[in-house]
């Protein structure tokens, strides 16, 4: 893993849900950025006229047509899946769609490789790691999860980082405790959700006072995850 100097704060929404339209309005309220994660069919999924809205001031990542296990799939199967997305949003928003998410963050070496045979530049995980760039970018790793929902991801991010008891228990908590080890030491501060999950905890409040606390700071870069691979911060 290779660290970097300066900061990088960057987001990413898995599933396409129509709730994705609250939350990338939030995040252009407070001069953030996010990568959207969308699926054809998958929950309530976005319209392509929401797709395009997002796309203005955000960004379009492919997560499958029907959000499968691709690694319980036969790789034609796989296949289909992943360069189906690529095509389908490619041909809404008419340009490239440059970065994937494994559902379920479920992958293997044949799945990765059949990413970037479709022409994907990096994919996303639900790794939980540091804040560096992965030397593969096929396995780029997360921060934070947005949510108290798996209390074995919490753990594993609590245990991973040292953070206090407290932060354990509260979402929130971790997002601002990490987000002030970052801003000292540098890196690339990556959050991940899903925007359904807000609206069913009726997290909202919780979540704008997060992008509150992280927004506007002073020698900060504020990036879709494409973003970040395209402009080689590294």
């Amino acid at each position: 893993m290779k660290p970097i100097k300066l900061l990088i704060v960057t987001t990413s929404w898995d599933d396409g849900h129509k709730n994705d339209v609250i939350l990338a309005k939030l995040l252009t309220k407070y001069n953030m950025k996010g990568t959207f994660y969308a699926t054809q069919n998958y929950l309530n999924p976005l319209t392509e006229e929401e797709i395009i809205e997002i796309s203005h001031n955000h960004e379009i990542g492919a997560h499958t047509l029907n959000h499968p296990i691709l690694t319980k799939l036969s790789l034609e199967e796989a296949y289909k899946e992943i360069i189906g997305s690529k095509l389908y949003f490619e041909k809404i928003l008419n340009h490239p769609v440059n970065m994937f998410c494994y559902p379920n963050g479920r992958y293997n070496e044949g799945i990765k490789q059949l990413v970037k045979k479709s022409g994907f530049i990096a994919a996303r995980t639900c790794n939980h790691g540091n804040f560096s760039i992965p030397e593969d970018p096929f396995e780029w790793q997360i921060s934070l999860h947005a949510s108290n929902g798996s209390p074995l991801i919490s753990y594993n991010i609590w245990k991973k980082n040292h953070l206090p008891i407290k932060s354990f228990f509260d979402w929130e908590i971790r997002a601002q405790l990490l987000f002030d080890r970052a801003l000292k030491n540098g890196g690339v501060y990556h959050i991940w959700g899903h925007s359904w999950e807000f609206e069913k905890k009726r997290e909202w409040p919780k979540l704008e006072r997060v992008f509150e606390y992280l927004s506007n700071r002073k020698n900060v870069i504020y990036a879709t995850n494409g973003q970040i691979f395209l402009n080689d911060f590294r």
